[in-house]
C-alpha cells in the first residue's frame, strides 16, 4: 500500500531508527562487503529501499547526531565543531525541537537507547530533549573520553540518571542495547512508539560478544558487524512476534564513514573525519513494507541525514511547526515509489514537502542567473570535523573548496581521482557555497550553553535560559476585599499548543517567604515544556489556616479559567513546593472535594483539583505524635500555633482538617515525595505513601544524598530534584494528556 500524501488521520506507524557508529560505506553485504555476512540487514535492503548516495550530517559523531535529531545542518544549530567531551559546557540547545519532541507531540512514546554525545549538562540530556526513556552511555569509550571518569571507576552505563553499571563493558553493549529496545517495544506494543537506537559500536574500542569472536574474516571489526546484524534480526523478529511489523518503519544508517574501499570495485576513498566520500557517504536503508516503503528499490538520489526529520514526521502525520527553519527535505514520495527523485517543494507531494521553503534564498545578481531555488535546496554542503564548509554536491557534481576549487563527477569517478573541467558547473556550485555561507551567517542558531557550576554552587538560571522563556509577572489571581494575590507565569517560547501547568508553592513555615524563592524552580521546569506559576499566598500572620490552602486552590482555578490565554491544558495541572509549600501541595492534592477548604478566591465554576503533586520536605500527618510534641513546645511550636490556632492538643480538629493524610482517598492524584537525606525522617511521608500504595495510587520517594531540608538553593541537589520532578510530571501530566487527546 502507498502512504497518503497527507498522513494526518492515518494510523501512526511505529518507528525504529538504528544509528550505527562509524560504519563505512562498503561495510555491509548489500553494499559490497565480502569479509562479513549480514543476512538480516541485507534482507531489510531487499525488502525496502537502499540509498546509494546518502550522506551523514557530518564526518564526526556529535555534529552528525545533532543534524539527524534536529533536521538541520549541524552548523545551523551551533553543533558543527568536533565533539562534546564530558568537560564541555555546550550541547544541543534546549530550544531546538528534536525529532523525539516532534513525535512525542503526536502521541508517540519515545526512547533513546545507546550513545548520546550531545552534551552532558542537565538541559542537554535525552530526558530533557523529548525522550521518555533513556538507557546507554552519554559518552564514547575511546581513551580521550574515558580519562574523565577514571576517579569514578570508569564510564557509567545509565538508565535515566541512575548508574546501572560502572565501567561499561564494550563487549556487552550491542546485546544490552537490543535487550532494552525489545523491552521498550514490548511495553509499548500498542504504539505508536519511536526508538532511537544509537549504537556505541562500531566505534573503537571495539567490543564483541564471546559468541561472535572470530566469526568473520575481518577481525574484531567484522565480528562486531556480524553481531550487529544478529541483533538487528532480533528486533525484526520481535516486531513480527508481536504482530506489529506491518505497522513499523525501520531505518538503518551510520553516523559517519570509516575508511576507503578495499577492492578495485570499491572506488571511494577517505576516512572518518574527512570530507572525502569515505568519510561522510554511508549506508542507509529504509524498511517498512506495511507502511508503504517500496520493495527492492536501490536509489541513487542524493539524500542526507537531515531529511529523515520531515520524512518521519510525514509518516507520523505530523506537520513540522512553521516557527523554525529546517534543512531536511521530505523523502516520502521517493520511499513509497511515487517518484525516482526527491520532488521539489512546489509539487506539494507530501505533508512536509514545503519545509525547505523556509530557508533563505536571496541570490544577488551575480548568482541569480545560475542557480534556482530547487537546485539550491537539493545541494548538499559538506562540513569537516572542525566545522568548516569543505565541499558542495549537486546531482553528480562535487566541488571541493580547499585548497583550491576542484570539480569531480562522482557518477564517473566516485573515488575523486580525476578532476574535471566544466566552468558553468564550477561557477554554479561556487555560487551555492557563497549563498550557503551567507545563509548560515544570517540564520544559524546557537548551541546550548550552561555556566559550569561548582559542586556546591548556588542554583543558577542563566540569561540564555531566561531568554528562552516568556514571562508574565504580577498577574493578580485572587482578590479578597482590598487584598490582591499575584503569581508569575513562565512558558517556553519554542512550545506550541496547550501545555500542562505546574503551580509552585513557596515555603517559609506558613508565616514568611514569597513566590521569588521558587522562581528558579518554575523557570527551570518551564524550560522542560510546562507552563509554570509561582504564587504568593496569605501568610499566617495575616490570615490563619485555612487561608493558605484557599489561595492555592484559587490559583489552580485561575489557571483553568485562563487556560486558553496562557496556553494551558486545563485537564493536566500539577503542583510542587518545599517545606510549608510541600504541605500545601500535598493538601491541595488530597482536598479537592473538601468544601471548607475551597475558599472564595474567584472562578468558583472551575475545579481546584490537580492531577499530580510533588511535595518536598513536607509534613503530611499533622496529627502525629511528633506534631503534638513540637506544637506544644514554647519555642519550636510557635509557627504551628500561629498557623493552626493553638497546639494539637488545643485545636485537634483544625490540625486534622489541615492534615493531607486525613483526606487521602482513592480519587486523589499521584504524589511523589522529595526530601534531603539530612532532613527529619517525617518528611519521607511513610504512612502517607503506604496508604497510597494500598489505594493503588502511584507514589514514591527521592532522598537526595547529603542534602538538608533547604536543598533547592544548591545546584547539584536542585538538579536531582528537577530531573525527578520532570520525569514524574512527564508521566502523569504530559503522557496522559497526549493519550487522552490522541496526540
Amino acid at each position: 500500500m502507498n502512504v497518503p500524501r497527507d498522513c494526518v488521520g492515518a494510523e501512526k506507524p511505529n518507528i525504529v531508527f538504528i544509528f550505527v557508529d562509524d560504519q563505512g560505506y562498503y561495510d555491509l553485504g548489500c553494499y559490497g562487503a565480502t569479509e562479513v555476512q549480514t543476512p538480516r540487514i541485507d534482507a531489510l535492503a531487499e525488502q525496502g529501499v537502499r540509498l546509494t548516495d546518502y550522506y551523514a550530517a557530518a564526518p564526526i559523531c556529535s555534529p552528525s547526531r545533532a543534524g539527524l535529531l534536529t533536521g538541520c545542518y549541524p552548523r545551523r544549530v551551533g553543533n558543527h565543531i568536533w565533539v562534546h567531551r564530558a568537560d564541555s559546557n555546550t550541547g544541543i540547545h534546549p530550544n531546538e525541537l528534536t525529532l523525539a519532541e516532534l513525535l512525542k507531540s503526536a502521541g508517540y512514546a519515545t526512547a533513546c537507547v545507546g550513545k548520546w554525545h550531545l552534551g552532558f549538562h542537565s538541559p542537554f540530556l535525552p530526558l530533557q530533549q523529548g525522550f521518555d526513556h533513556y538507557y546507554g552511555l552519554l559518552h564514547n569509550l575511546d581513551p580521550v573520553e574515558v580519562v574523565y571518569f577514571d576517579e569514578q571507576g570508569g564510564v557509567p552505563l545509565m538508565r535515566g540518571d541512575q548508574v546501572v553499571k560502572r565501567p561499561a563493558d564494550p563487549s556487552e553493549l550491542t546485546r544490552l542495547y537490543t535487550d532494552e529496545t525489545i523491552k521498550f517495544i514490548r511495553d509499548h506494543r500498542d504504539g505508536p512508539f519511536f526508538v532511537y537506537l544509537s549504537h556505541t559500536m562500531l566505534h573503537n574500542p571495539l567490543g564483541v560478544g564471546p559468541e561472535f569472536k572470530g566469526t568473520s574474516h575481518w577481525g574484531d571489526y567484522g565480528d562486531a558487524i556480524q553481531e550487529m546484524d544478529f541483533h538487528v534480526g532480533r528486533i525484526v523478529d520481535e516486531l513480527k512476534s508481536l504482530d506489529i511489523d506491518d505497522n513499523t518503519l525501520i531505518v538503518y544508517a551510520s553516523d559517519n564513514g570509516r575508511g576507503p574501499g578495499r577492492t578495485p570495485d570499491q572506488k571511494i576513498q577517505g576516512r572518518k573525519l574527512s570530507t572525502y566520500e569515505g568519510g561522510i557517504r554511508v549506508p542507509a536503508i529504509a524498511w517498512g513494507p506495511g507502511v508503504g516503503i517500496t520493495k527492492s528499490l536501490v536509489s541513487g538520489a542524493v539524500t542526507r541525514a537531515m531529511d529523515w526529520y520531515p520524512t518521519l514526521a510525514t509518516f507520523a502525520g505530523v506537520t513540522v511547526p512553521t516557527d523554525r527553519v529546517i534543512d531536511g527535505r521530505d523523502l516520502t514520495p521517493l520511499l513509497i515509489g511515487e517518484t525516482k527523485f526527491v520532488p521539489p517543494p512546489g509539487m506539494k507531494m507530501s505533508l512536509n514537502a514545503m519545509v525547505p521553503l523556509r530557508r533563505r534564498f536571496e541570490p544577488p545578481g551575480e548568482w541569480e542567473p545560475l542557480i534556482n531555488r530547487n537546485e539550491y535546496f537539493d545541494a548538499f554542503f559538506y562540513h569537516g570535523s572542525q566545522g568548516a564548509l569543505a565541499a558542495v554536491r549537486w546531482r553528480n557534481w562535487k566541488l571541493v573548496l580547499n585548497p583550491s576549487l576542484t570539480l569531480y563527477d562522482l557518477a564517473k569517478d566516485p573515488g575523486e581521482t580525476k578532476p574535471v573541467r566544466n566552468g558553468e558547473i564550477l561557477r554554479k556550485l561556487r555560487g551555492m557555497a557563497i549563498l550557503f555561507q551567507e545563509e548560515m551567517r544570517r540564520d544559524a542558531r546557537p548551541a546550548g550553553v550552561v555556566v559550569p557550576d561548582q559542586a556546591d554552587g548556588r542554583t543558577l538560571v542563566t540569561a540564555d535560559q531566561l531568554d528562552r522563556l516568556n514571562a508574565e509577572t504580577d498577574v493578580v489571581y485572587a482578590q479578597y476585599d482590598d487584598r490582591q494575590l499575584a503569581m508569575d507565569i513562565y512558558r517556553p517560547k519554542s512550545a506550541w499548543g496547550p501545555l500542562p501547568a505546574v503551580v509552585c508553592i513557596h515555603g517559609g513555615g506558613w508565616y514568611k517567604g514569597n513566590r521569588s524563592s521558587h522562581r528558579a524552580m518554575a523557570q527551570s521546569l518551564a524550560l522542560r515544556g510546562y507552563v509554570t506559576a509561582t504564587i504568593s499566598y496569605r501568610l499566617s500572620g495575616e490570615a490563619s489556616f485555612p487561608a493558605a490552602i484557599h489561595d492555592c486552590k484559587a490559583a489552580v482555578r485561575f489557571l483553568r479559567a485562563h487556560a486558553k490565554e496562557y496556553g494551558i491544558d486545563p485537564d493536566h495541572i500539577g503542583a510542587m513546593g518545599l517545606s510549608a509549600g510541600g504541605h500545601l501541595t500535598a493538601l491541595l492534592a488530597t482536598a479537592a472535594s473538601v468544601k471548607r477548604l475551597e475558599g472564595s478566591g474567584g472562578n468558583p465554576q472551575f475545579s481546584s483539583a490537580i492531577q499530580a503533586a510533588i511535595p518536598m520536605g513536607a509534613q503530611t500527618d499533622l496529627t502525629s505524635e511528633r506534631t503534638r510534641t513540637v506544637s506544644a513546645n514554647a519555642n519550636r511550636g510557635q509557627i504551628w500555633r500561629q498557623f493552626l490556632g493553638g497546639s494539637l492538643d488545643q485545636n485537634e480538629s483544625n490540625y486534622q482538617l489541615a492534615s493531607p493524610l486525613f483526606h487521602l482517598d482513592d480519587g486523589d492524584p499521584p504524589c511523589w515525595f522529595v526530601t534531603g537525606e539530612l532532613d527529619d525522617p517525617s518528611t519521607h511521608a511513610d504512612r502517607f505513601r503506604k496508604r497510597m500504595d494500598e489505594l493503588g495510587i502511584d507514589t514514591g520517594l527521592t532522598v537526595i544524598a547529603d542534602a538538608p531540608h533547604a536543598f533547592v538553593g544548591t545546584q547539584r541537589w536542585f538538579d536531582t530534584m528537577l530531573n525527578d520532578a520532570d520525569r514524574f510530571f512527564q508521566k502523569h501530566l504530559k503522557a496522559k494528556a497526549q493519550k487522552i487527546n490522541g496526540r
